[in-house]
């Protein structure tokens, strides 16, 4: 099957398009020589100074100093001091923009499983999908966008996507909360919350 590791042009564009093509992407993490292969069903698109829900919006800090980098990387954090959140920052280096990554399905025999009974494999939210795959504080930073040594990927096969797209407002905020920046594949059994709102 043909798949190519998505290069830093990939990210070095708005949250909101980046958000929406990550959908159906495979995320690749590497656990001692193991890869666990995922597929990214729901997203959400987070900018700088224009966006009051953004850890950036008031400009670097210590934790979002991250998001001023350079595209392609990861920003981790650690929500209300329970669970990591993974992001992948977005834009051009200096300005501030990340996706957050909310849910995932992982693939078996690079087909995903569909039964109902397969809910290990149905990683429901941001806190699940950091704690199934491994990924800790010590991900911030980490480069996605390396072709060899890297710790986490992520791939793309060509053709057009499958699946129909919809789109909300965000999740779990309290400022920000018009912006319809979360984005999921419709139907997905990993979606970590469902809205009948839809868009082609």
């Amino acid at each position: 099957m043909n798949r190519t590791i998505l290069k830093r042009d990939f990210f070095e564009r708005p949250s909101d398009i980046v958000a929406r093509e990550l959908l159906g992407t495979v995320m690749v993490v590497y656990n001692a020589g193991e890869a666990t292969r995922v597929q990214i069903v729901e997203t959400e698109a987070y900018g700088g100074f224009d966006d009051p829900a953004s850890h950036a919006f008031r400009g670097p800090t210590k934790r979002s100093a991250i998001m001023f980098e350079a595209p392609g990387h990861l920003y981790v954090y650690r929500s209300y001091g329970i669970h990591w959140c993974m992001n992948v920052v977005t834009e051009r280096t200096g300005v501030a923009s990340a996706v957050l990554l909310r849910a995932g399905l992982v693939l078996r025999a690079d087909r995903p499983r569909v039964s109902p009974d397969a809910s290990s494999d149905l990683l429901r939210g941001p806190g699940i999908l950091t704690r199934e795959l491994g990924i800790s504080g010590a991900d911030n930073g980490v480069d996605c966008c390396q072709e060899t040594s890297a710790r986490i990927n992520f791939e793309r096969e060509g053709g057009p996507s499958p699946f129909e797209i919809g789109v909300s407002p965000r999740v779990g905020i309290s400022r920000g909360q018009e912006r319809m920046s979360r984005y999921f594949i419709v139907l997905s059994p990993s979606l970590s919350k469902r809205v009948p709102k839809r868009s082609s």
